[in-house]
């Protein structure tokens, strides 16, 4: 229970009620707090304090001291009874509210402050790229660094001009530096090879192309960011679409951008798109009437998503849009042709196009199907489903989705299935997939290779032999049944599934990692990575060889 507090005034004066043995402090106050009490009474009753009149004050500022005779009771009085005028930085000691007092000594103390800015030099980094296209210990410049240029915006504080504090601001980098990048040869005993064409590849990050011969290559870029999510040239070898990464932050909303780089010109430079998010790009073959015709036009499609924080990353928006491109790399703006879905089962991975010979469709896969997308009608097109299966369940955050590519005729779709179950299992657990061929009219689908393994990636030969005959590139499974982390072998059979035959490796040896190999464009010869590394396979006698050894070699992409 809280007692009442003590009312030292009915003590003073009503004490002489009680007798003194009666009169007894509480347990909880002390002597000297009723003394202390006490005092304050007398105090208060007593008539306050006044000074006698003016009294004389000192005091300094800018440099020099005076006396003043002020009236006024406290410091603020006198300092303005002196004129002197304060800024709003200002010390004054004592505060301004302090009353004066006979010989009292005031002090203003002068606070300013200065912005002011200095630039360093940001030195440029040394970079190196090895190409074991040049012979060991040779080198070559490739970039000139040139160093960068940083603000640093700095606040000073003096009192009475002498500097009390620095503190930096701000700082931003007015020119950023460039790395100087120098080619360092790393040739091995290769023996150099005649290469037909345009041979791409992505290496350490950066775009590669070999042309005439396999001893004869270049760095399209040096930047090391590429993702390799969009890697694809036009028909004619002239343009190479490409995605680099970009770390998101909310200033900065993607996880990619689209660049195009000349892929024959030496000593291009790559140009931004100006696209963000994209998951799928590619070049229609339709090529301009005249080669190299500087008024020349080239299309490519893609499809975008949005970024998330959660995995894998993004959120499909399953979508099509179309862009032109003239010969310099620049873009004249883009037309959308199918807005943002759902994509259907698991669609928030993406959907995957190919486009078909001459460009008038395209192929799409999605997690339960395969089709085409009819663009005749360019205003609304449909996907419209060739064949479907059972979504296989990964069990994880990631979805399976097949490869699509056409045959050089247009009649068939070549694609994998997820096919029915070896045993016990749900469809959807079923470890099969088939490679298989679809009719584009959607009149059949016939399986041609069976159990050939999910990452099987089947891919026709880019044109026929006079026959008509043309084959099918594609990847066996070592472990058809574990083929989710299984390795491969790289096969070849006619485009009906018959004469089928391994192609590399030979038996016995390592094998392959999942990967999309590349034609020829005469259709002799087949561009495969291997252990990280470029090899091309003739298809007529099996002979393979090795062009690069960096370890670090991946999508080739071969065309004229």
């Amino acid at each position: 229970m809280r007692r009442p507090p003590l009312q030292v005034s009915h003590l003073m004066f009503r004490a002489s009620r009680f007798p003194p043995h009666a009169f007894r402090l509480p347990p909880h106050i002390s002597r000297f707090t009723l003394h202390l009490a006490l005092a304050l009474s007398l105090s208060a009753c007593a008539p306050s304090a006044t000074r006698a009149g003016p009294v004389n004050v000192s005091i300094t500022a800018d440099g020099q001291t005076q006396t003043v005779t002020t009236a006024g009771p406290t410091v603020r009085e006198a300092l303005a009874q002196a004129a002197i005028a304060l800024g709003k930085d200002d010390k004054i000691m004592p505060p301004e509210f302090t009353a004066v007092g006979e010989g009292l000594a005031i002090k203003v103390i002068r606070v300013t402050e200065k912005l002011d800015v200095e630039q360093t030099v940001l030195p440029f980094e040394r970079q190196t790229v090895k190409n074991e296209g040049l012979p060991e210990g040779e080198t070559r410049l490739l970039q000139i660094g040139v160093n960068g240029v940083q603000e640093t915006t700095y606040r000073t504080v003096y009192e009475d001009g002498v500097q009390v504090s620095r503190s930096v601001v701000r700082q931003h980098v007015v020119v950023d530096p460039v790395p100087e990048i120098v080619m360092i040869g790393s040739q091995a005993s290769f023996v150099a090879v005649p290469v037909a064409g345009n041979l791409v590849y992505l290496s350490a990050g950066n775009a590669w192309v070999m042309r005439g011969t396999s001893g004869s290559r270049r760095p399209l870029t040096v930047s090391g960011d590429l993702d390799g999510r969009v890697f694809a040239t036009t028909g004619d070898g002239a343009l190479l679409l490409f995605t680099r990464v970009i770390s998101y932050t909310q200033a900065t909303p993607a996880f990619n951008s689209l660049w195009i780089i000349n892929a024959r010109t030496e000593g291009a430079k790559p140009v931004d798109v100006k696209i963000g998010n994209v998951l799928w790009a590619a070049w229609s073959p339709r090529l301009p009437d005249k080669p190299g015709d500087p008024n020349a036009s080239y299309t490519f499609a893609f499809s975008t998503a949005e970024p998330r924080p959660t995995a894998p990353g993004w959120q499909a928006n399953n979508d099509l849009l179309l862009a032109d491109v003239d010969a310099s790399a620049a873009v004249h703006g883009s037309r959308r042709l199918m807005g943002s879905s759902s994509g259907g089962v698991y669609g928030w991975w993406g959907t995957t196009f190919a486009w078909a010979p001459g460009g008038a469709a395209l192929a799409y896969s999605q997690a339960d199907s395969v089709g085409v997308v009819g663009l005749t009608d360019v205003v609304t097109p449909t996907l419209k489903p060739l064949t479907t299966f059972p979504v296989f369940q990964t069990y994880s955050d990631w979805v399976w989705t097949p490869t699509v590519a056409w045959s050089p005729d247009g009649r068939f779709v070549y694609t994998v299935a997820h096919s029915v179950p070896v045993a016990f299992e749900k469809p959807e657990d079923s470890p099969a997939f088939d490679v298989t061929a679809v009719a584009s009219d959607g009149a059949y689908a016939s399986p041609l290779a069976a159990q050939s393994g999910m990452w099987a990636a089947p891919m026709p030969a880019p044109a026929a032999e006079a026959s008509g005959v043309y084959r099918v590139a594609y990847l066996q499974a070592i472990t058809p049944l574990q083929s989710v982390n299984s390795r491969y072998y790289l096969a070849v059979m006619d485009r009906d599934g018959s004469n089928a035959r391994r192609l590399f490796p030979p038996e016995g040896e390592i094998g392959l990692n999942p990967q999309t190999v590349a034609w020829s464009p005469d259709a002799k010869a087949i561009a495969v990575i291997r252990s990280g590394n470029l090899w091309i396979v003739d298809l007529t006698t099996g002979g393979a060889q090795q062009l690069t050894a960096d370890g670090q070699a991946s999508n080739p992409v071969w065309s004229k």
